[in-house]
């Protein structure tokens, strides 16, 4: 009996529903790894003199002068995200838009608890210590806190809203997540066993996981106008950061100073003594709209790539019942 196009497309619903035993799995493995760490991260690692508790404060662990910061251990962290992003997209790709929906909204609310927790932590230690609270460095007005906010519009939100906020995760949200992984900052100040680092490991692990995964999925299709859609989540938070960033000296979302950033901070450093701040501002937003045009081009072929590979594959009589 010849299936009709319908019983195709039902059998296709049945193969992609997920009972979410697998993600909660991975979850829990990663929680379990979590607290064994934590619990047996006194014993001195080896990589310095000092040893330190999986919770110690960056102030707190005495010996500690970046030893892992390109060292063996970024280098595992960079393996581990080449190894498992593509795996993990693999096994989620061909699941229903609802399950993938469920998975924004999991992460979302995961990580706007941990930014929360992350944030009351730091400012505890930084107080305690006596270096007050730390406005020009915490709060979460950095280019990669634009996930969360992306995140969540993109698990609750509803039409431009949730466009927009797709379309900046699979563009900057990936190459800011990429950049972290090439250069993970928070092993200058923490050691790999360590809560500060966890955190912003994990954090930007999911930057890249989330964005290659609506690509790879077809949540969104993508089309050459959202270059702008991509842009417009940044401008909007680039609207407060500046004003704060100038009249506080800031350079949150790398707008003023671009510290870091190749080039263009040497670039800025220059118009800063020609009283020409803005033109580094400017600079850097352009920067960050090349970033999505570029992304959204490579999206959209692969977007078309993926269509063309799934026409080629279909059976010579559906192809036909479709032609009618």
């Amino acid at each position: 009996m010849i299936k009709s196009s319908k019983d195709y497309i039902d059998s296709s619903n049945r193969r992609s529903r997920i009972s979410y035993h697998d993600i909660m799995l991975f979850m829990y493995a990663l929680i379990c790894f979590f607290l064994i760490v934590s619990i047996f991260s006194k014993a001195d690692k080896g990589m310095f003199t000092e040893s330190y508790h999986f919770f110690d404060y960056k102030y707190n662990i005495e010996g500690y002068d970046g030893n892992d910061y390109s060292g063996i251990m970024h280098s595992v962290y960079q393996l581990l995200c080449i190894i498992l992003i593509p795996l993990l997209v693999n096994i989620l790709k061909n699941k229903s838009p609802e399950k993938i929906t469920k998975i924004i909204r999991i992460i979302a609310i995961a990580l706007i608890i941990e930014e929360v927790s992350k944030i009351s932590w730091e400012s505890y230690w930084d107080i305690k210590t006596g270096r007050g609270f730390n406005a020009g460095g915490i709060l979460p007005l950095e280019t990669c806190s634009l996930f969360i906010y992306t995140l969540t519009a993109a698990g609750f939100g509803k039409g431009k809203v949730r466009e927009y906020a797709l379309c900046w995760m699979s563009s900057i949200g990936i190459i800011g997540g990429l950049s972290y992984m090439l250069f993970t900052n928070a092993l200058k100040w923490y050691p790999f066993f360590t809560y500060g680092a966890f955190h912003s490991m994990i954090f930007h692990f999911l930057m890249v996981f989330t964005g290659i995964l609506i690509i790879a999925s077809n949540y969104h299709r993508f089309s050459l106008d959202d270059i702008n859609h991509a842009f417009i989540p940044h401008l909007l938070l680039a609207a407060l950061v500046i004003p704060l960033d100038y009249i506080f000296n800031w350079d949150y979302m790398l707008l003023h100073h671009a510290y870091g950033v190749p080039f263009i901070e040497s670039i800025g450093e220059i118009l800063e003594k020609g009283s020409l701040p803005f033109v580094t501002t400017m600079l850097m937003l352009l920067l960050y709209y090349l970033i999505a045009g570029v992304m959204i081009i490579i999206a959209v072929r692969l977007q078309r790539r993926s269509v063309d590979i799934t026409e080629n594959k279909k059976p010579t009589a559906e192809k036909w019942r479709e032609s009618y």
